[in-house]
């Protein structure tokens, strides 16, 4: 097994040994979610702690998650504390929620002076769910649903309504968001995301440029380029080459605030990108959206909303693990040509 599965079969068995004799979830006073990952994973999970604060509203809910993602969930009325790193952990909790954790947080549960009461974990749902596996909002859900007098939760199909992430910009953040816009050379733009973490994730730049110039000459729509520091070199190479619109760099003269971030898409008309972390804003956001998917595994990670598109093609060898491609010459992402894309964005735009 993999490191990730032994860790998964782990947990399953805590949980199990510290829940041992217990019929019923127990009423916590305190609660700590483990949400160690990254920020598109962070953003179809917050609705567990909404859903926690309503199911217990007289309980403080903390939030265990990487420093990088705290301004994700900064402003959120369901949390009452952030801890940014595994050794801020250090008294017990009447419940813990492994949404995602490591092997630190799994000994964190395993200790005497800081193991749970109660404990609900991700093993347990992706063993069940291992020849299906459904969108991650559903799967943090099910997580939980014990708590929630859902059952387990496995009745609920990929279009429940009620489970919807939401995020909270404060008035900062939106006023942000608003000068960004009026710093633009027209209120009618595209954003572009053409980053990933993973290069098997990206479309090739000569087709995000052919895009960009597509969607300011035939559809009046600015491209503005998003991304991050690491990811500006890689931007101008593509506005050099000929690619229409301007950048947007976090930190670089902008706030390095997501929630500002999510708050400027959702002022766009128009949402464009690879799978991602900011494709998972811009669902939340509700904008016209169109994601542009490479090896990740079908239905997981896709947009939900209704005004989304998703272009996928899927061949035999997904899922891969995203770093060694069979293929090189012949890339699942690389078979999306830019007329699929441009009728996609018809679609989304109509």
């Amino acid at each position: 097994m993999t490191n990730e599965k032994w860790l998964y079969f782990c947990n399953i068995l805590l949980s199990r040994l510290i829940n041992a004799g217990r019929g019923q979830p127990i009423i916590p006073r305190r609660i700590l979610c483990v949400k160690w990952d990254e920020m598109g994973d962070m953003a179809v999970s917050v609705h567990v702690f909404e859903l926690l604060k309503k199911q217990f509203p007289a309980a403080e809910i903390h939030v265990l998650c990487k420093p990088a993602v705290v301004g994700l969930i900064a402003n959120d009325p369901h949390i009452d504390k952030i801890l940014s790193a595994i050794e801020e952990w250090k008294e017990p909790y009447d419940l813990v929620v492994e949404l995602r954790g490591t092997w630190k947080t799994f000994w964190k549960s395993l200790r005497s002076k800081t193991m749970p009461k109660y404990r609900l974990d991700r093993g347990w749902i992706r063993f069940r769910q291992r020849k299906n596996q459904p969108h991650e909002v559903l799967s943090n859900y099910r997580i939980i649903a014990p708590l929630l007098g859902s059952g387990d939760g496995f009745d609920i199909t990929n279009t429940l309504t009620v489970v919807q992430p939401r995020l909270h910009p404060s008035a900062h953040d939106i006023v942000l968001a608003q000068d960004w816009v009026a710093d633009l050379s027209q209120p009618t733009f595209a954003i572009i995301h053409s980053g990933a973490r993973s290069a098997l994730r990206r479309w090739a730049p000569e087709r995000f440029i052919a895009l960009s110039q597509w969607l300011l000459a035939e559809k009046n729509l600015l491209p503005v380029w998003i991304g991050t520091p690491d990811e500006e070199p890689y931007i101008e190479a593509m506005l050099s080459a000929g690619g229409s619109g301007v950048k947007w760099i976090a930190g670089n003269g902008k706030s390095d605030s997501l929630l500002a971030l999510y708050a400027f898409i959702e002022k766009s008309s128009l949402y464009v990108g690879n799978e991602s972390g900011p494709l998972q804003l811009a669902d939340i956001a509700g904008v016209p959206l169109l994601a542009i998917v490479g090896p990740g595994v079908p239905n997981v990670f896709y947009p939900r909303s209704l005004r989304s598109r998703v272009l996928h093609e899927i061949l035999e060898c997904n899922p891969c693990d995203q770093i060694h491609c069979v293929r090189p010459n012949d890339r699942c992402i690389d078979k999306i040509s830019v007329l699929q894309v441009k009728n996609a964005v018809e679609s989304v735009l109509a």
